[in-house]
């Protein structure tokens, strides 16, 4: 299968080359900058003891019930987009504030796409409507809370272990380590974003526009930017449906990227994969609701200068980090669902 693969890329070289240009380019362009430094402020703030802080004025971990601590990663998670969360649960593990079970729920719950992207490059660029932008990144985070709160619940039930410390915490901001932890974590998640989009692209030239439907799973299975990028062209609910699939599934790239925190830890990500499925399949079903009807319901007008949220992705961030902790303790804690 090797050698076949190997044969494949020597006749195809020029393609290859083609999609692993593209893909640099999208890393350059896109992946590093809305990465890295949250990489390194996360790491930070774990080793400075500020997540306790961040839990206890945010205390949405309760209804996963987690330590105070991991909301910290949650918040990350859901604002800053994967792998920061999972990187952040990692990083609380290895200092042992959470068990090994807290951190393997933690990284299924805290792994979402950020607001920055879903926002401005699937609902303005691909979709050309900001508006289903931000109706993709709700509907992503309720099908986490819903997809989590059933796995944990039903299917991988939460046992009570006792927290031993496994590494001492010494609550001091460690810069250069978090830096240069950053950046061989970036580098990582660029090198499966660059092989899957490889994969991708080779798949979506094989599949014509008369299967575009399954060219957008297939490719969606692997890395949810092709998938998004065909749903798109593909246009309607069946678009809707497919690209809210594809960025509460994430696809293998992404759990490759959480592999690499989780693996060496010996973390299992069976309860990840699990609760990333079926929140694919709600984030999914929330994505093909009428964007009239929901704009009929919350009564918003939304600025539709998509030139706007190309560029100022830190108000995208900052207003969803508001609205995401406001909703959640809204609905799920002051309600006690």
């Amino acid at each position: 299968m090797l050698m076949l693969s190997a044969s494949f890329l020597t006749v195809f070289s020029d393609e290859a080359a083609r999609y692993t240009r593209e893909a640099l380019n999208m890393c350059i362009i896109s992946v590093i900058p809305s990465l890295f430094p949250y990489m390194v402020v996360s790491s930070m703030i774990v080793s400075s003891g500020c997540d306790r802080i961040i839990g206890k004025l945010l205390p949405i971990s309760k209804m996963y019930k987690l330590p105070e601590n991991a909301s910290a990663a949650i918040v990350l998670g859901a604002v800053c987009g994967f792998p920061v969360g999972a990187k952040t649960a990692v990083s609380m593990y290895k200092n042992g504030s959470i068990s090994r079970e807290e951190a393997e729920v933690l990284v299924a719950v805290s792994n979402n796409t950020g607001p920055s992207f879903v926002v401005s490059v699937i609902g303005t660029v691909l979709f050309k409507n900001v508006l289903f932008g931000w109706q993709l990144y709700f509907s992503q985070i309720i099908a986490s809370v819903i997809a989590s709160l059933v796995i944990n619940n039903f299917i991988f039930p939460i046992k009570k272990v006792n927290r031993k410390p496994i590494w001492n915490n010494s609550s001091k901001i460690n810069f250069f380590a978090a830096v240069s932890d950053s950046v061989s974590s970036v580098l990582t998640v660029c090198g499966f974003i660059t092989f899957f989009s490889v994969v991708s692209g080779f798949i979506q030239h094989i599949f014509s526009d008369s299967f575009s439907i399954i060219g957008s799973i297939i490719t969606s299975s692997l890395e949810f930017t092709s998938g998004c990028t065909k749903a798109a062209f593909i246009g309607g609910a069946k678009g809707r449906f497919l690209a809210g699939a594809a960025v509460g599934w994430s696809g293998i790239s992404v759990f490759c990227q959480t592999a690499a925190f989780t693996t060496p830890f010996a973390l299992s990500m069976k309860r990840c994969i699990y609760t990333k499925a079926l929140q694919g399949l709600i984030t999914g079903a929330f994505a093909m609701i009428p964007l009239n009807t929901i704009n009929a319901i919350t009564n918003v007008s939304v600025y539709y200068d998509s030139l706007f949220f190309i560029t100022q992705d830190s108000i995208v961030t900052a207003i969803s980090m508001f609205l995401y902790c406001f909703l959640i303790k809204k609905v799920i804690i002051d309600h006690k669902l």
